[in-house]
């Protein structure tokens, strides 16, 4: 119960975080098209993640609909996404995972989120959760003229 607890706290706290952006839609040099990849595989479905991509109007890479402001377990039911925006100076990627509380042990996922800046591979990164993990979070920041 302290786990849930300890999620719902985190989760008011990303909302806040995300909800505090900025309205100036003005290209300019200093920004860049950025895409993240996300990929999802093991056990997945029995841990609590949510993801959070800032610093553009980011939409899915596939259907250009625009994507929800927090990925939540339910928006991340599928292995692979892949989001997209224009005119980003700063990418933000955000990510908790913990086990689900009602889940069977043990269990063991992965999370691999894959970085393009302007067309080209930025970086790979290649997380593992297992049961013993509990509220794990990662920040990835990337600038767009570095």
């Amino acid at each position: 119960m302290k786990r849930l607890s300890n999620l719902t706290a985190t989760l008011f706290l990303m909302l806040l975080l995300v909800g505090c952006g900025s309205d100036n839609d003005t290209p300019t040099p200093d920004a860049a098209t950025f895409r993240v990849d996300l990929q999802q595989s093991g056990e997945y479905e029995k841990f609590n993640r949510i993801i959070t991509i800032r610093g553009g109007d980011f939409v899915e890479t596939s259907t250009q609909e625009e994507m929800p402001a927090v990925l939540f377990d339910e928006d991340l039911s599928g292995t692979t996404y892949s989001f997209e925006a224009e005119g980003v100076r700063e990418l933000g990627i955000e990510t908790m995972i913990g086990l689900s509380p009602v889940a069977d042990v043990p269990a063991e996922m992965g999370l691999k989120i894959t970085v393009y800046r302007n067309g080209k591979l930025l970086e790979e990164k290649m997380y593992t959760y297992s049961e013993a993990d509990d509220g794990v979070q990662r920040k990835l920041t990337y600038k767009a003229n570095q």
